[in-house]
């Protein structure tokens, strides 16, 4: 027995000591990211804090690109700079994510969408927007048009999560949270940084993104901050009141412009589940608005924006020429009421 018990001591020690370099390693390579991937934006300050905004065109109304949940404006650039050929765009980082300070726990979609509003002012990028949610980015998209509904002219929503679909299915996103303690060790341990550089698609990227944005990408996604950002983003759903759960909780669009874009290829793996009423969900939340439009992605799965933002800018460009012709009319009041 003693000879087993040595041996099991030895593999313990290798362990630590392995873990020991590689959290090492991954501590070096986050100071080496500092310098190799400087934020492409401004970054500017709001509550005490700095936000980072990337702004590109010329025209209006602005476009403002509300990102995925835990996901860094970076994967909205491609959209970004195709729609910047049009009018004036901007993305940004949500607190905590891509190049963006950290924030508290506790935050809500409208704590989101008043960081947003006040970023947008400190940068003197004024409305009327159109604003384009993908996902959670929905809600914080929807979340701002209640709040200033008079700032919003328009709003494209990119297979953007749904009040009764979501919350109809709350036990099962909180799956989500105990995934993203997870990935923060993956990542102190270079893990993370080495999957998304070395396998794209697994990590869940576009399979045509390049190695150095693969390799920018995996910066911004290992920072301690981004991983405190993920369980937060988890969070907002728990956060949300009674009222807002239920279909059209997050306010009506009033006759606001709308395009609700919704994937054409289903959920797989441990999100397949997810398929079951996604559909639904998305014609109720094109129901939001008199004026609205339904298109499918065939091409894409959920993350439409990166495997195909060609169609996202299409899209985009024509709510903003419905918007341009509302902003025009001498009868314009701000969309409607939201």
């Amino acid at each position: 027995m003693g000879w087993i018990i040595k041996g099991v001591g030895v593999v313990l020690l290798l362990a630590v000591a392995l873990t020991v370099v590689a959290l090492a390693m991954e501590s070096l390579a986050q100071r080496r990211d500092a310098a190799l991937y400087p934020p492409p934006g401004r970054m500017i300050a709001v509550d005490g804090r700095k936000m980072h905004l990337r702004c590109l065109g010329q025209g209006g109304p602005t476009v403002v690109l509300e990102a995925g949940g835990g996901n860094p404006a970076l994967l909205a650039f491609p959209v970004q700079e195709r729609v910047a050929r049009v009018t004036r765009v901007c993305s940004y980082d949500r607190a905590g994510l891509g190049w963006s300070d950290p924030a508290p726990d506790g935050r809500t979609f409208e704590d989101r969408a008043r960081e947003l509003h006040a970023l947008l002012a400190a940068a003197g990028e004024p409305g009327p927007y159109v604003l384009a949610g993908e996902s959670f980015g929905g809600l914080v998209a929807r979340t701002f048009t209640r709040l200033y509904p008079n700032e919003v002219a328009g709003l494209v929503l990119v297979d953007a999560a749904e009040e009764q679909f979501f919350f109809g299915k709350l036990a099962k996103f909180q799956a989500e949270r105990g995934r993203a303690k997870a990935y923060a060790l993956a990542a102190r341990l270079g893990l993370t940084r080495w999957l998304i550089v070395h396998q794209p698609v697994q990590a869940g990227l576009p399979p045509g993104m390049s190695l150095e944005d693969r390799r920018r990408f995996a910066a911004l996604f290992s920072r301690p901050a981004h991983m405190a950002a993920l369980p937060q983003e988890v969070d907002a759903y728990e956060l949300a009141p009674p009222e807002q759960r239920v279909a059209g909780g997050f306010g009506g669009l009033g006759d606001r412009p709308l395009a609700v874009i919704a994937h054409g290829r289903p959920f797989v793996g441990p999100q397949a589940w997810m398929e079951d009423g996604w559909s639904a969900g998305q014609a109720r939340l094109a129901g939001l608005s008199t004026d609205s439009e339904m298109v499918v992605a065939t091409q894409s799965g959920h993350a439409i924006a990166q495997t195909e933002p060609d169609l996202v800018a299409d899209v985009i460009g024509r709510i903003v020429g419905k918007a341009r012709v509302s902003l025009s009319s001498p009868v314009h009041g701000g969309g409607g009421p939201a």
